[in-house]
C-alpha cells in the first residue's frame, strides 16, 4: 500500500517545478540586468553621478585694450567693486533663520494666524539674513544702501554658485574702508569685476564704440565640463565701432571652475580651475591729438569730419557731432542716459552712416566727366549771368548777378553753378554717373566699422524710388551735387584722397599697419583717366579756391593746399536749411592728408561751405603739420 503523502508530493511536482523554473528565470533576468547596469553601464552611471554632483562656473576673460597710432591708450578696463556674499558661506545662518521663523509662525498658528508656506518662509529667511549684512555695511560706511538685487530666489535657482551682490559699484573710498574694517572671517567679500573705461571721454566715441552685456549664453562648448550644469558671469560684447568690428580680437578667453556640490546645491570642493585670459589689443590709425582739435573746432554744431592718410587710406581722425561719453554707457546703459543721447540725436555716426547731398565738391566729378567726354577742355570758357534755364525753370548760380566769363579753373575756384550746369547737361547724366562710379562713390570704402554706401544719381535710381522719369533739371541738380546724389562724409574724404593721389579709389582702414603696402592694387585703383593738363586745370582751380576763392578761410600760411567748398540745400524738420561742405588735401606738391568736413545747419540759421567748414579744415591742417608730419 502506497503512502498517501508520497502520492500528494508526486501529484504536485509538475507545478512546483514550473514555479521553480519561473523563479529561477526571474532571478537570472534580475542578475543579468544588475550585471548589465553594474558592469556595462558603469561608466554611464559614473558620468551621470558626476553631472548631478558637479557644477561648472564660466568666467569671461577681460577685454583687450585699444590704442591710437602712437600707442596712447584709448580704451581699457577699470576695476569695479561690489560687496557680495556667497550662499555657500551663509547656509548655516539661512537654515537657522528659517527654523527661527518657522517656530515663530507655528506659535502664532496656535493663536489662529495663517501659516506661511515653506517657500514664503525660505524667502523671508534669505531676506532677513541678506539685509542684516547690508545693515553691517551701512554701519561701517555710514551709508544708506539697499539690497542691490532683491530677487534672492532667482539668484539661488540660477546662479547659486555665483556671488550675490549686496552693494554694487562701491567707490574707491568705500572699497578701501570695507577692505580694512570687514573681519577676515566675515561672509562679506569684496568682488572685483571690470568695466570698460575710455580715458578721453567722448573723444572718438563713434569710432571706438561701446560694449554691452552679452545677453546670449557664452559659448563654452570647448571648455572642460561642457556636459555639466553651468553658471556664467555676464560677459561683455562690442555693440558699435571698433569694439564691435574687432570683437574676435578684443574678447578674452573664457575660464572655468568645476565645483563638487552637495544635494542642496552648495559647493564644497573645487576640482578644476581654468583661468580666463585677457583679449588681444587693437592699434587704431587714429591720432587722438588731431581728433581733439577737430572735435573742439566744431563747437556745438552738428556734422562730421574725416581725415585720411592719402597714401594708405588710414583714418587719422573721424568726428561725428553731437557725440556722447561712452563711460556713461558702462557697465550698462540707463534709461535716462539713453533718452538723453536719443534726444540730442547723438547715436548716429554721421561720418559713416549719414548720407547727404554733397553739393559743390561734386562739381569735380562733373568737371572730369566733361573733360573725359570732350565737351570741355582746360581752356573752355562759359558765361555766367546768375542763372541757367533748363526747360521752363531757371537754375540759379551761387552768385546772384553771375561770374561773367569763367574758365574751368576759375569756375572751380569761384564755385560757379552755371558753368557746371552747362557742362553736366552737355556731358549727360550717364557720363557723370559713370565717372562717380569709377571713383567707387556707390561702393563701400572698406572701413572695418561699417558704413552706408553712397548713391549715384541715375534715371534708374529715380524710377526705383518712385519719382518717375528723368528730366533735364535732374541732370542740372546732379551736376552740382544736389538732387538724387547722396554721399557720406567718409566717401567724400576717400574721393579727396584718391584725387590727391591721381587714382580712382581709396581703401579706407581704421587700423594702423606700418607694413601696409598701399599701392594701386591695394586700393583697387587705376590712374585717373585724365591728361596731365586736364588734371592740372582741376588742381589749379582747387588751389585758387584756397588762395583767392571760396576756400580762403581754410588757408594755412606757408602750406600749399587744394580745396573745394560747397553749400547744399536740404530740408531739416520740414524747413529749408543748408549743409556746409569742404574737401581738401595738402601739401599740394606731395599730398599727405585729405579731409572732408560737413556741418549741418539747423532751424536757428544756415551754414556755408567756405565760412563754416573752412576754419575746421584749417584747424586740422595746423594741428597735423605743426606736429612736424612729413
Amino acid at each position: 500500500m502506497r503512502n498517501k503523502s508520497v502520492d500528494i508530493l508526486e501529484n504536485s511536482n509538475p507545478r512546483i517545478r514550473i514555479f521553480y523554473m519561473l523563479f529561477a528565470l526571474a532571478f537570472l533576468i534580475l542578475a543579468i540586468v544588475l550585471g548589465y547596469r553594474q558592469i556595462y553601464l558603469y561608466d554611464y552611471y559614473v558620468e551621470k553621478g558626476e553631472r548631478q554632483s558637479m557644477r561648472r562656473v564660466i568666467e569671461p576673460g577681460a577685454r583687450g585694450d585699444i590704442f591710437d597710432r602712437y600707442g596712447r591708450l584709448l580704451v581699457t578696463n577699470e576695476p569695479r567693486f561690489s560687496a557680495v556674499v556667497y550662499f555657500n558661506e551663509i547656509r548655516k545662518e539661512l537654515r537657522e533663520e528659517y527654523f527661527r521663523l518657522k517656530k515663530k509662525y507655528l506659535a502664532a498658528k496656535d493663536s489662529g494666524a495663517e501659516m506661511p508656506s515653506v517657500a514664503q518662509i525660505t524667502k523671508q529667511a534669505r531676506a532677513n539674513v541678506l539685509n542684516g549684512y547690508v545693515d553691517r555695511i551701512n554701519m561701517i560706511l555710514g551709508s544708506d544702501y539697499k539690497l542691490a538685487d532683491d530677487d534672492y530666489d532667482r539668484h539661488f535657482r540660477q546662479k547659486a554658485l555665483l556671488p550675490f551682490p549686496l552693494v554694487k559699484n562701491l567707490s574707491a573710498r568705500e572699497h578701501a574702508i570695507l577692505a580694512e574694517r570687514i573681519p577676515i572671517d566675515s561672509p562679506i567679500q569684496i568682488y572685483t569685476d571690470t568695466s570698460r573705461y575710455y580715458p578721453y571721454g567722448a573723444r572718438a566715441a563713434h569710432v571706438l564704440g561701446y560694449v554691452g552685456s552679452n545677453v546670449d549664453e557664452i559659448d563654452a562648448s570647448n571648455i572642460v565640463g561642457s556636459d555639466l550644469r553651468t553658471y556664467s558671469f555676464t560677459g561683455k560684447i562690442g555693440k558699435t565701432g571698433v569694439e564691435r568690428a574687432f570683437e574676435s580680437v578684443l574678447s578674452g578667453d573664457i575660464g572655468a571652475k568645476i565645483w563638487v556640490v552637495d544635494l542642496a546645491g552648495y559647493q564644497y570642493d573645487n576640482v578644476v580651475n581654468v583661468k580666463p585670459k585677457k583679449g588681444g589689443n587693437v592699434v587704431t590709425s587714429l591720432d587722438i591729438d588731431l581728433q581733439a582739435v577737430i572735435e573742439d573746432s566744431f563747437g556745438d554744431r552738428k556734422g562730421a569730419a574725416v581725415v585720411l592718410d592719402v597714401k594708405t587710406g588710414e583714418v587719422l581722425s573721424m568726428v561725428s557731432k553731437p557725440d556722447y561719453d561712452p563711460n556713461s554707457l558702462s557697465p550698462y546703459i540707463s534709461y535716462k542716459v539713453n533718452d538723453e543721447i536719443t534726444a540730442r540725436d547723438a547715436w548716429l555716426n554721421r561720418a559713416t552712416q549719414g548720407r547727404y547731398p554733397p553739393g559743390s565738391p561734386y562739381k569735380i566729378i562733373t568737371a572730369m566727366a566733361g573733360l573725359m567726354t570732350g565737351v570741355i577742355d582746360e581752356n573752355s570758357v562759359k558765361t555766367c549771368n546768375g542763372g541757367y534755364k533748363v526747360g521752363s525753370r531757371i537754375f540759379p548760380c551761387n552768385k546772384r548777378y553771375g561770374h561773367g566769363e569763367v574758365d574751368l579753373s576759375a569756375a572751380i575756384a569761384q564755385s560757379c553753378n552755371v558753368y557746371f550746369y552747362m557742362t553736366g547737361i552737355d556731358a549727360d547724366i550717364k557720363s557723370i554717373a559713370a565717372t562717380a562710379k569709377d571713383f567707387g562713390m556707390d561702393q563701400p570704402t572698406g572701413i572695418e566699422i561699417g558704413e552706408r554706401r553712397g548713391v549715384i544719381a541715375t534715371p534708374e535710381y529715380k524710377r526705383e524710388i518712385g519719382y518717375g522719369k528723368w528730366l533735364g533739371g535732374d541732370t542740372a541738380n546732379a551736376s552740382i551735387g544736389q538732387g538724387f546724389v547722396l554721399e557720406t562724409p567718409l566717401e567724400m574724404a576717400a574721393f579727396a584722397a584718391s584725387l590727391a593721389r591721381k587714382q580712382t579709389r581709396t581703401k579706407v582702414s581704421i587700423i594702423h599697419d606700418p607694413s601696409r603696402k598701399a599701392d594701386m592694387e591695394y586700393h583697387n585703383a587705376v590712374p585717373i583717366p585724365l591728361s596731365d593738363v586736364h588734371y592740372k586745370a582741376i588742381l589749379q582751380g582747387m588751389i585758387d579756391a584756397v588762395e583767392k576763392g571760396t576756400c580762403r578761410r581754410s588757408k594755412v600760411e606757408g602750406l600749399a593746399s587744394a580745396a573745394k567748398s560747397g553749400t547744399a540745400q536740404v530740408p531739416i524738420n520740414g524747413k529749408p536749411s543748408t549743409l556746409a561742405w569742404m574737401i581738401a588735401f595738402a601739401p599740394v606738391e606731395n599730398p599727405q592728408i585729405a579731409i572732408c568736413v560737413m556741418v549741418e545747419g539747423d532751424e536757428t540759421g544756415d551754414v556755408a561751405g567756405g565760412s563754416t567748414a573752412g576754419p575746421i579744415v584749417r584747424a586740422a591742417f595746423e594741428a597735423y603739420f605743426d606736429k612736424g608730419a612729413q
